[in-house]
């Protein structure tokens, strides 16, 4: 009798819980969403329904959001030529499938943690396809303008950055190769000055972001958009804010600035002024551990995700809370190395990767080792996937800019460069 009387006891305790902490739940806001699907292929003229869900919370299950705003490739409501969408989600893809085939249904949901959602729509019976609109090279013993490109990026104006580990320098190109300029100094252990150059970024306002791994000076050094120093942070080692090998930086819509720290296995986060405010340290292998953070991206959001070099790529929040993975490991022919990331405005996010056959086997002496491109949406569902050349000797970091044009780098047998692709 006294065994039971405590069962009841424990349930009406459980039973009062759940009421009093029911409300203080809704109370903390909406939570995060999600789009429901994420990937659709569709006929032309065919419809689909999509929603906006708000995710569950603690003691509160997941509903439909209402005051959702719909956009098709960022128009509102759609259009004859991308297919259109109503105030409840339904969607008509046009009567002809439009070229590239990937539409980006986009749905705003004001109140959520995460308000802007992105899925994919592939009208037709085409797949997404990336094709070489052109490329720029320079002859691979460095006698050219390029030694040793390491990292890409698209500055406010449309043109390309370029870390050269060779040069010491942040190299400033036109998208067809025109050189227009560089960015820091080789040499010497005052500011504005480089030494093992590695990472090259733009921030929300348009300064310019370089990475070094020299002892001594702060390892991550700010110039403005014209190539004038503004300030440095983050000395090298391994205590609170330091940095022992970057692989990348990446800002919040606000300005914050996340720095990947291969060595260190974790993400350093700063203020736009280099304060640090903490590290996502989680060294192992399982759901949101860091296993060599191989480069950093943030979406419009300010999620962010984080690549594993040997993977899958991860998803986090802004304070590094841990939402999902993709793009995992599936030897001996599928991906087993993520050398490079970038991301473009509808959240997608794009990995340079390589099989079993493509690993570093001899860094001294390298031989050439496939790499391609796979494409995931921002809830990591797999859109497309190319392949680049068969004799690349180097890791591919890319960039995309505004028009969804893709700057990889590469580095071939005879021939070091910029390759950029377009969706067809």
């Amino acid at each position: 009798m006294l065994l039971r009387t405590h069962r009841w006891l424990r349930v009406g305790l459980l039973a009062c819980t759940l009421v009093c902490l029911a409300p203080v739940a809704l109370a903390q806001g909406a939570g995060r969403a999600a789009i429901r699907p994420s990937l659709v292929r569709l006929a032309p003229g065919e419809t689909q329904q999509f929603r906006a869900v708000i995710e569950p919370q603690w003691l509160h299950e997941a509903y439909v959001a209402d005051e959702v705003s719909w956009a098709v490739n960022g128009v509102p409501g759609g259009n004859d030529t991308l297919g259109t969408i109503d105030g409840e989600g339904m969607y008509r893809a046009p009567r002809q499938a439009p070229r590239p085939c990937e539409v980006h249904l986009c749905a705003t949901v004001d109140r959520a943690e995460n308000p802007r959602l992105w899925a994919t729509a592939l009208i037709g019976a085409g797949a997404p396809a990336y094709e070489l609109a052109g490329q720029w090279q320079e002859p691979a013993d460095g006698s050219g303008r390029l030694k040793d490109p390491l990292d890409i990026a698209v500055d406010r104006s449309g043109n390309l950055l370029i870390s050269d580990g060779g040069h010491s320098k942040v190299l400033r190109f036109t998208p067809g190769g025109e050189a227009l300029g560089s960015v820091g100094e080789p040499g010497g252990n005052t500011p504005g000055h480089f030494g093992e150059l590695r990472n090259v970024d733009v921030s929300p306002d348009g300064n310019i972001v370089a990475c070094d791994m020299r002892t001594g000076p702060p390892r991550i050094q700010v110039f403005d958009h014209d190539g004038a120093f503004l300030h440095a942070f983050a000395q090298k080692g391994i205590g609170p804010g330091q940095i022992m090998q970057p692989q990348g930086v990446a800002f919040s819509p606000a300005g914050r600035i996340y720095a990947a720290d291969s060595d260190n296995m974790q993400v350093n986060l700063y203020e736009n002024d280099g304060t640090f405010i903490e590290s996502w340290r989680r060294n192992g292998v399982r759901p949101g551990d860091l296993n060599e953070p191989y480069g950093v991206i943030v979406d419009a959001n300010g999620d962010v995700f984080v690549p594993n070099y040997y993977g899958p790529c991860q998803k986090f929040t802004a304070n590094g809370e841990f939402v999902l993975a993709f793009g995992h490991p599936d030897p001996p022919d599928g991906l087993v190395a993520i050398t490079g990331i970038c991301g473009d405005q509808w959240g997608n996010v794009y990995l340079a990767v390589r099989d079993t056959a493509g690993l570093v086997q001899n860094s001294a002496t390298p031989e050439p080792r496939p790499a391609r491109i796979m494409k995931f949406n921002n809830s990591g569902s797999l859109v497309t996937s190319f392949s680049l050349w068969e004799d690349e000797r180097g890791e591919n970091r890319m960039a995309v800019d505004a028009n969804g044009r893709l700057y990889v780098l590469f580095k071939r047998v005879d021939a070091l460069g910029v390759a950029i692709f377009e969706e067809r």
